[in-house]
């Protein structure tokens, strides 16, 4: 299976909603992804040089974006964010 490279962005960008995500498309066919919680605007992630050859398939995306979920979690876990 083949999707595009608009696509692919498509389906990564809509899996973090109702964060901001955002993917850039790299000299070197990669992507950068880049993720921003919606209410403070601060940065949860950056995942640089993801390799587009490697996400030809739905689960192959579904990983990626699990994965990334995860640190997102992680992190916040780690650094929790207190509103005032």
């Amino acid at each position: 299976m083949f999707l595009s490279t608009l696509e692919i962005q498509n389906i990564i960008e809509h899996s973090f909603l109702p964060s901001v995500c955002t993917c850039s498309m790299d000299a070197d066919q990669s992507l950068t992804i880049r993720v921003c919680d919606c209410m403070t605007g601060q940065v949860d992630l950056v995942a640089t040089h993801v390799p587009m050859w490697t996400l030809d398939s739905p689960h192959a995306i579904a990983t990626l974006v699990a994965e990334m979920q995860q640190e997102i979690s992680a992190h916040k876990a780690i650094h929790p964010t207190f509103y005032i």
